[in-house]
């Protein structure tokens, strides 16, 4: 939840991800992998580092998410941008 809502208005690097909730790049890169193959994030583009390396910035692909209970079931609706 945390990397979908941090890329959400922003493409963000696997990097800094990984500082901003603390977690190891390699856990940053699992996770950001589930999410891809889950359809929930995409790679929005590479960028180039002032020593010319590249890294890849991803993006959530949600646009919303609703939630209702009623009745006692919880239905939810995905909308995907």
């Amino acid at each position: 939840m945390n990397i979908l809502a941090a890329t959400s208005h922003k493409a963000r690097s696997a990097r800094e991800l990984a500082f901003m909730f603390d977690i190891p790049l390699a856990s940053c890169y699992r996770k950001l992998r589930e999410l891809g193959a889950s359809g929930l994030i995409e790679q929005e583009g590479s960028e180039l580092t002032s020593d010319g390396k590249r890294y890849k910035v991803y993006r959530s692909r949600i646009g919303s998410v609703t939630m209702v209970y009623e009745k006692g079931t919880l239905h939810m609706k995905v909308d995907m941008k």
